[in-house]
Order: structure tokens, then C-alpha cells, then sequence
């Protein structure tokens, strides 16, 4: 079946396969297996644990009053709360911008929308 010679279907996956099976490679590069990886796994990981950590320091010990507060329990020992903060919307904004480019590349290279076999 899979060197083509059974299983009469007429759609080609078989040979396909096969020649896969044979000559292994990748369908697909390591940035967009990254990207598509982000965005239908990580992408809801990393907004839990941004909203955690941001409701942890709006809530704990009380309430926030003021912003001035609220970048103060963002320090972290003898960083400031500045840099804490910065350093938070650097790295989601990285994965975020990550994840929009590389699904741009893939519509772009498969418009109609279904992906499979890279």
C-alpha cells in the first residue's frame, strides 16, 4: 500500500507517504513549526500567567490606589518595578509579534486557509 500499489483511492497521499517515509524531511521551518506551536498552545499559557501575575500585584496585600502603587509592588528586590514591568511587556510583545508574523507567513503561503503536511 504505501509503495502505491494497493488501496486504489486516486487522491496520491500513499505515494506521498511513502516517498516521506523513505527520504524523511521537513515540511516546514523551525521559526513557522515555532509560531503555529504559540499560537494554538502557548498564546493561552502566556496570557494566564501575565493576568495572574498583574492581579497578584493589583490585589495583594490590598487593593492598588494609585498607578504610582501599583509599579511599586512590581519591584522585584533591587530591580525597580519600572524595569520589572518593561521587561514583561518586552517578552509578550516578542511572542506576540512572533506569532502575528509567522501566521502571516502561513496564510500567505496557503491561502485557502486548511494546513496540513506543512
Amino acid at each position: 500500500m504505501l509503495l502505491g500499489k494497493g488501496c486504489p483511492c486516486g487522491t496520491g497521499w500513499e505515494k506521498v507517504l511513502s516517498q516521506d517515509y523513505r527520504e524523511p524531511q521537513h515540511h516546514i521551518t523551525l521559526t513557522r513549526a515555532i509560531g503555529r506551536r504559540l499560537r494554538r498552545t502557548y498564546f493561552c499559557v502566556l496570557t494566564i500567567q501575565a493576568l495572574a501575575y498583574l492581579g497578584k500585584i493589583i490585589i495583594h496585600p490590598t487593593p492598588v490606589t494609585s498607578f504610582g502603587e501599583f509599579v511599586q509592588r512590581a519591584a522585584i528586590g533591587p530591580i525597580p518595578g519600572e524595569a520589572i514591568l518593561a521587561a514583561g511587556v518586552l517578552f509578550n510583545g516578542a511572542w506576540i509579534i512572533f506569532a502575528l508574523v509567522t501566521s502571516y507567513s502561513d496564510k500567505s503561503s496557503h491561502p485557502a486557509g486548511r494546513v496540513s503536511m506543512g
